[in-house]
Parts: structure tokens; sequence; C-alpha cells
């Protein structure tokens, strides 16, 4: 099974991936972390390393892959079994921002990159910029329309708490 997790930042991604990837026995990838080379203090890797590290994973027998839905990761749409759309309003969305960011400020939870101030504004506009162009996702990901399960708030919650 091939499944792709598409949401904004902070929408439950990596909680659904490590869920379906628990109960299916398929390893997951955070495509931020073929973007950002976290070993190497979170510098971007150049594309061609970032093509050859998704090609890679692309051709398993099996993978979950979660993004913001990024341009250079598309072809992962069509290689899918499964893509399930995180929907969840930008308002829970900057709740969800700050409670991560205190937790991770008071060592509550794992971070990739340091919880400074500078990056909770960051990551504000980070989540801006997946809403204005999420009515370009939806269009997008409308030609998989029969591999598509849209997952609001509420259908969330129930797959995290099961």
């Amino acid at each position: 099974m091939k499944i792709y997790i598409i949401g904004p930042p902070a929408s439950g991604k990596t909680t659904l991936s490590k869920i379906l990837s628990k109960k299916y026995n398929i390893e997951s990838y955070e495509l931020d972390k073929l973007v950002f080379d976290d070993n190497n203090n979170h510098i971007r890797r150049d594309d061609e390393t970032i093509k050859k590290m998704f090609n890679n994973i692309l051709s398993k027998d099996s993978f979950i892959i979660e993004d913001v839905l990024r341009s250079k990761f598309i072809k992962g749409l069509e290689k899918c079994d499964k893509i399930y759309y995180i929907n969840i309003k930008k308002r829970d969305i900057y709740k969800r921002v700050i409670r991560r960011w205190i937790n991770r400020r008071k060592g509550k939870e794992e971070y990739n990159y340091p919880p400074t101030l500078l990056q909770l504004i960051d990551m504000f506009k980070v989540v801006n910029s997946y809403y204005k162009k999420e009515k370009k996702k939806l269009n997008y990901i409308n030609r998989f329309k029969e591999k598509v399960i849209y997952l609001d708030k509420d259908k969330l919650n129930e797959l995290e708490n099961r």
C-alpha cells in the first residue's frame, strides 16, 4: 500500500502517518526531512539530492509519505493508492502551532529545529502560505478523487484516539 498524507503544518500529518504505519506495518517518511538535513543544522538539501531521495521512496513497494504538497513532490500522488487530505480551519492550525511551540519550549515534545520566537513567527508565515495555496492544492488533488479521503478535525481526532 502506498499512502500520501497532505495537510497544513501542525495538522496531525505525522501523528496520522505513525498510526497508519503501525496499523499497516509500512514505513513512513516526513518529506520535510528530505528537504532539510536535521543532522546538519536543518540545512536545506540541494534539489538533486532531494529528487534522488524522493524517487528512492517512490520505488518502494509500500510507503507512507506526508507533506504540505510541495510541487516537487506532486509525482507522489500518481504513485499512491490512497491520499489523505487533512482539512482543518486556519484558526485551529494557529492554536496547534502555538500549543506545539509551547510544548517544545517546555521539553515535552521533540523538535527538528529550536522553538525560538523567530521560529514561531516563521511557522505562522508557513501556515499563511499554505492556506493561500490551498484552493490550488485541492483543485489538483481532485484529479485523483477516487483515492482521496478527506479528514476534518473530528475525523482526524477519531483516528488519533483509536
